[in-house]
């Protein structure tokens, strides 16, 4: 099975890269909130954001097909959440704009902080500025099981164009949306056996 591991460009020779893990955390929690709490009304500080967040791109040298691949992902759902703003709300159009634009900068800037630390050295990190032990055990099971689900989706893509002759239509939508419906409790599933699993080994929620 192929994979994208979410710190695949960690090993390119780039001042991102070089740059100390812990200035590059605490760099990005405080840029993600000055971003959130800045007014939209304030277009060219907005702007100076974009052209920042523009010049650590190239500067990190990973190629921008596979940044705008990313942001592209998570865009569509964003735009999902945010589809109802503009007609319950009398600004609804400015807030959409506005989290939309905050939304994209904060992706971007989290994948570059992904994208330019190994996912290990990140959690040391985390766990020398005294981030809650929980959140960082959340975080290697997330990245850990990560490629298992990966894996099941794949073998669930297999079958379904083995077994679905429609390219297109109300038939593929259907089929889409039970294998979607099968991973969610394939995977919930699994999640209740590993702490099972790890309930019989000793394993107890700090404060239990």
């Amino acid at each position: 099975m192929r994979h994208s591991f979410s710190d695949k460009f960690a090993n390119l020779d780039s001042l991102l890269s070089r740059l100390s893990i812990k200035f590059k955390v605490l760099f990005c929690l405080g840029f993600v909130f000055l971003v959130v709490l800045t007014s939209i009304k304030f277009e060219l500080v907005f702007l100076f954001y974009g052209l920042f967040v523009v010049l650590l791109i190239f500067v990190s040298k990973i190629p921008i097909s596979f940044i705008l691949r990313r942001w592209l992902t998570v865009l569509p759902f964003l735009a999902l959440v945010l589809v109802s703003v503009p007609f319950i709300q009398e600004d609804g159009w400015v807030i959409f704009t506005s989290c939309l634009i905050k939304a994209s900068l904060v992706i971007l800037t989290l994948t570059l902080l992904i994208q330019t630390t190994h996912f290990s050295n990140l959690l040391k990190a985390l766990e020398s500025l005294k981030v809650p032990g929980l959140i960082i055990m959340l975080f290697s099971f997330m990245y850990r099981y990560l490629f298992v689900v990966e894996d099941e989706v794949l073998r669930k893509k297999r079958a379904l164009e083995s077994r679905c002759s429609a390219k297109a239509g109300w038939s593929l939508i259907k089929s889409t949306a039970n294998m979607a419906g099968s991973l969610f409790i394939h995977t919930y599933e699994r999640a209740e056996r590993v702490y099972l699993a790890m309930c019989a080994r000793g394993y107890k929620v700090d404060g239990e």
